[in-house]
């Protein structure tokens, strides 16, 4: 690839807890089956699987200067993540999230942290000019970042640089928001139900052929149903069993749509055709869910 990839990682430190047994209040204490301590969030979790499949990628966030901080720095350092422009800030802690697996499903306490610190700032000349590509993930989580979306998506276009984005969730209900990006977005890659409170359509496929007359690529992500690409409002599905043959044991759903967004866009920075864009982003997504956290099962293939 020439130059690189650039990502603003909502980077936290993940706790995830796997039960049978969904949590209760008023002091009851039930018994949970394992947990692990890994590197979470979007971004983070999106980097370490492009840097898995031997992807060139920048990640840039700030960290709390405390143990999860250094824990974070550390494990990026072991994947082989650039840490290069990661920051440290004594005023916030490292992000948190507590993300509690029970029986394919989750529920989710988040701790933002220095995430409130991040800013359009954040962004040198120097770092603008290494990019090839630029993704956003976790859009709604960094909030002070939103205003400053749209002029600098318009002035990284006009330099020829390719831009993705995967808003996950809105807390917040606010899909309206995202709306005034899609001019400079080359590949759009929400899941079906984002897709749908995005359109306000009943189906994905619906939102699909909608959303891809404003995108060029449209990549929505279905579960165990598998994925669609949609292109001015023609659809290309596939099933897991076209990539997966054999067993699926689904841990954690935790960082599988980040992973399967690293999968997508490797090949397709690579200019690979849609199919095999499909293939290796459901490799990666499916790979991900039979471990616990967002990172330990993600497909290495160096």
């Amino acid at each position: 690839m020439n130059k690189t990839v650039i990502n603003i990682a909502d980077t936290f430190i993940d706790i995830i807890v796997a039960s049978k047994q969904k949590p209760q209040f008023g002091q009851v204490e039930l018994l949970a089956d394992s947990y692990n301590i890994e590197l979470g969030g979007s971004g983070a979790i999106f980097t370490s699987q492009f840097a898995k499949l031997g992807g060139d990628i920048i990640c840039l966030t700030i960290v709390g200067d405390d143990t999860s901080g250094n824990i974070i720095k550390k494990r990026m350092n072991d994947i082989g993540i650039n840490t290069e422009y990661i920051q440290t800030s004594k005023q916030n802690k490292t992000p948190l999230g507590l993300n509690i697996s029970v029986n394919n499903d989750r529920a989710m306490l988040t701790v933002l942290g220095v995430l409130e610190e991040i800013t359009i700032n954040i962004i040198t000349e120097e770092i603008i000019n290494k990019a090839r590509h630029w993704h956003i993930a976790g859009y709604f989580l960094l909030d002070n970042l939103i205003p400053a979306w749209p002029e600098f998506l318009k002035r990284i276009k006009q330099k020829g640089i390719t831009c993705s984005l995967d808003t996950n969730w809105a807390p917040n209900g606010n899909w309206e928001q995202v709306i005034e990006l899609f001019p400079f977005i080359d590949v759009f890659l929400p899941n079906e139900n984002e897709a749908i409170a995005i359109t306000g359509k009943s189906n994905y496929q619906e939102a699909g052929k909608e959303l891809s007359q404003q995108i060029p690529f449209v990549v929505i992500k279905r579960g165990a149903d598998g994925a669609s690409v949609f292109q001015k409002g023609e659809e290309i599905p596939i099933l897991i069993k076209e990539v997966w043959s054999g067993p699926i044991n689904v841990t954690d759903t935790t960082g599988a749509g980040d992973s399967f967004d690293a999968g997508f866009l490797y090949e397709w920075l690579n200019e690979k055709d849609i199919k095999t864009c499909l293939k290796t982003a459901i490799l990666c997504g499916t790979s991900c869910v039979q471990e616990l956290g967002g990172i330990k099962g993600q497909y290495n293939n160096k």
